[in-house]
């Protein structure tokens, strides 16, 4: 019975890295036309590679070592997935910057919904585009509500993801996607009044999204506490850019006008609630002083 157990699973590690190796294979041949021929190959050679060396090790009962193999094939897939992503990432940006997000979406009809919310989701990862554009422009093709409701789902999910990438990852992973300069400025930023400042900086562009994640994820801010401030910030930039085209006709503004008045207007209640919260705790410590003194 042991030996059965073991044979089977041998057998679901060996078909598991079968499955692995093909994947990146097919990603490799498939979906990167601009990558080396001669780098292909040596891909391709070196995941056989790993293939043969998995069935001697099983042939020579040195199972064990399985798992190495198993570390060496997922991270050849990480490595292809990332260099795709990349690609992908850098011909969206060519075709955004020539026809524009609203165009895209339009040519698209029937997948606009999903590539709206694939924007959204890597706007904070590795889309170096602004939500005062890609909001109104998705919201002009599926509608208002859906705009805000997609917008919101993506650009909060990217968040996440980017948090994570911070905490766990540390500085050296994302050192690859942010400049470290923007890192310190944000770290000058939120000494004091962390909730507030990150509330503001999540609402008025002050600085891309993707260094306010990696800053929050690497200063260790509370996950419960980052995913509120987010949500929070993100659903309300999320509903006034889908709604500013109506607001826009109605007030005879531009998009950008109507997202910078509503991005003032939110950062002097934050401001003034920061105040009113700052005078609270002085009349109260002020209380307490005049109690100890009595």
């Amino acid at each position: 019975m042991k030996k059965e157990n073991k044979q089977f699973n041998t057998m679901k590690e060996i078909t598991l890295h079968i499955v692995l190796a093909t994947i990146s294979i097919l990603i490799l041949v498939t979906s990167l036309p601009t990558v080396v021929t001669i780098y292909k190959i040596s891909f391709v050679f070196a995941i056989m590679g790993i293939l043969l060396l998995d069935f001697y090790l099983v042939v020579s009962n040195h199972k064990k070592f399985l798992k190495v193999t198993k570390i060496a094939l997922i991270s050849l897939l990480l490595c292809i997935s990332v260099v795709g992503i990349l690609f992908y990432a850098s011909q969206f940006l060519v075709f955004v910057d020539k026809y524009g997000v609203e165009r895209i979406l339009t040519n698209h009809i029937t997948t606009a919904k999903l590539l709206f919310f694939l924007i959204c989701l890597f706007q904070p990862i590795i889309l170096p585009l602004p939500e005062a554009l890609t909001i109104p422009a998705g919201s002009a093709v599926i509608g208002s509500f859906t705009g805000a409701l997609i917008g919101f789902l993506g650009s909060t999910l990217g968040i996440v993801i980017m948090y994570f990438l911070a905490r766990i990852g540390g500085l050296k992973l994302v050192s690859k996607f942010v400049k470290e300069r923007q890192l310190k400025k944000y770290q000058e930023y939120v000494k004091k009044n962390e909730t507030i400042i990150l509330t503001l900086m999540f609402i008025i562009p002050i600085l891309p999204d993707e260094i306010i994640c990696v800053g929050a994820g690497i200063s260790k801010v509370s996950f419960k506490k980052f995913l509120l401030i987010a949500s929070i910030s993100k659903l309300i930039t999320s509903s006034l850019l889908s709604y500013s085209v109506y607001l826009a006709k109605f007030f005879s503004l531009t998009t950008s006008q109507i997202a910078l008045t509503s991005s003032i207007l939110i950062a002097c209640i934050l401001s003034l609630s920061l105040m009113i919260k700052k005078s609270i705790k002085r009349t109260n410590s002020k209380e307490a002083y005049v109690t100890q003194s009595e």
